[in-house]
């Protein structure tokens, strides 16, 4: 970091990432034809490491989310986002450099920085022209966005899979609040992307403190239990009263 400002490589990776992971945030159901997508590519992740070192999924899965520490599943995680990433058209960081000591994983910061994630999602949310026609105090605008942070943050610990069986009671309240507060069903999938807009501007200001082998990853997981979250929010939203 120089005179307070990040390098010109970290911009460029922290826009790599949010164009790779967050490009989906128009809520569009079309999209071009041979595109990869970051879940798609990471589904299967923790099965393919298990196999390969023979130990069990789940084991992977606690080393993942920094609950157990194993070298040689971080170093099998780090060869298969390198390759990932290269998939992807990014620009990959060596897969046999390891992670340095300080740097953290993208649930660590996003829980450090809640406050400054829901002072953010407001500024956004009060900028915006569909959001700003609601005339709403700011708690009551921005009282559903920790609770799905916080419900997002624990769901992205589990597989895609995992996530669709999972209750999700913060996104089902929050359809059912903004029905309530007269949202439009593109104010509400809008109320998700100014989340993932906050995450990935932090994930860019803290890219020096982060795991960048595994950010992509976190990303990636964290726009899966956000997607799945919109699905459960827009059920409630959209059923009879």
């Amino acid at each position: 970091m120089v005179n307070g400002t990040l390098p010109a490589k970290w911009h460029h990776r922290a826009k790599l990432h949010e164009r790779t992971v967050m490009s989906h945030d128009n809520f569009s159901t079309s999209r071009p034809a041979g595109m990869l997508l970051p879940q798609t590519l990471y589904r299967g992740l923790y099965v393919r490491i298990a196999t390969k070192l023979g130990v069990d999924p789940s084991y992977v899965s606690r080393v993942a989310r920094g609950e157990r520490f194993s070298d040689p599943v971080e170093n099998a995680l780090r060869q298969e986002v390198h390759q990932i990433t290269k998939k992807l058209g990014g620009r990959a960081v060596a897969a046999d450099k390891p992670a340095h000591r300080g740097q953290k994983r993208l649930g660590f910061l996003v829980k450090r920085h809640r406050n400054s994630i829901q002072r953010d999602w407001l500024h956004h949310s009060q900028s915006d022209p569909g959001h700003r026609r609601l005339k709403l105090s700011a708690q009551k605008r921005t009282s559903p966005v920790l609770p799905l942070v916080d419900e997002a943050l624990k769901s992205m610990k589990f597989t895609p899979k995992e996530m669709t069986h999972m209750k999700m009671k913060a996104a089902t309240q929050h359809g059912g609040l903004r029905r309530a507060q007269g949202y439009t069903t593109t104010g509400l999938v809008e109320d998700y992307n100014l989340i993932r807009r906050c995450v990935s501007a932090l994930a860019e200001k803290n890219l020096n403190r982060l795991d960048a082998h595994l950010l992509l990853h976190d990303l990636a997981q964290l726009s899966e239990a956000l997607d799945i979250q919109l699905q459960h929010a827009l059920k409630k939203f959209l059923a009879r009263a």
